[in-house]
């Protein structure tokens, strides 16, 4: 029974980071600015914005 509710944790934990990476990512191309400058305004380093990127389009 733990192991079920472990399971479905970690698939709420893993829908909620996706849905925020998402928001970031569409927070970025409506703001006008390179990803470099949007990532240093946000305080995310421009390689995991852009493997984070990479992540959503293989999706």
């Amino acid at each position: 029974m733990k192991s079920e509710n472990t399971t479905v944790i970690t698939a709420v934990n893993q829908d909620v980071r996706q849905r925020e990476w998402a928001e970031q990512l569409e927070a970025q191309q409506a703001s006008g600015l390179t990803v470099p400058q949007w990532c240093a305004e946000n305080g995310i380093k421009t390689k995991s914005f852009y493997n984070r990127l990479r992540k959503e389009r293989e999706q």
